[in-house]
């Protein structure tokens, strides 16, 4: 029976669409994605403060228009801004074929509690967006 848990959780229905996103462009990451095995998923969220939410929007396809608008949005109360935070421990073979159990930080920045419109383009995983994780790739 313990065998069936990891397939059963890795299966769930209700799980989040972040979730779901997150594991994907990990897997995309590693040497062996074939090899992937989820040990266990947390996920949380914390408020972005002005200084955070500044940085998100620079990095939004929004200009200076768009960005200044929504700041003052942000210093009067009207959006409040969220990091939501999946912390992946898992298994996946190194180089060598060896299993090695990881820990990965998936993060996805929005303006409201909304994460079903999460894709590959937006997560960070261990700090890096998927352009900046290809750019190292080079």
């Amino acid at each position: 029976m313990a065998f069936l848990l990891p397939a059963i959780g890795g299966c769930s229905s209700s799980e989040s669409k972040l979730v779901t996103v997150c594991e994907e462009v990990l897997k995309l990451r590693l040497l062996a994605p074939a090899g992937y095995k989820r040990v266990e998923i947390k996920e949380s969220n914390e408020p972005l403060n002005r200084a955070d939410y500044k940085r998100y929007l620079a990095g939004d396809e929004y200009g200076p228009l768009i960005q200044g608008a929504r700041m003052k949005d942000f210093d009067q109360g009207r959006v409040k801004p969220l990091m939501f935070e999946v912390r992946i421990t898992y298994d996946a073979p190194n180089a060598y074929g060896t299993p090695i159990r990881s820990t990965s930080r998936c993060q996805y920045p929005t303006d409201n509690e909304d994460t079903s419109r999460a894709d590959r383009l937006y997560v960070m995983i261990d700090g890096k967006t998927n352009a900046d994780w290809l750019e190292t790739q080079r």
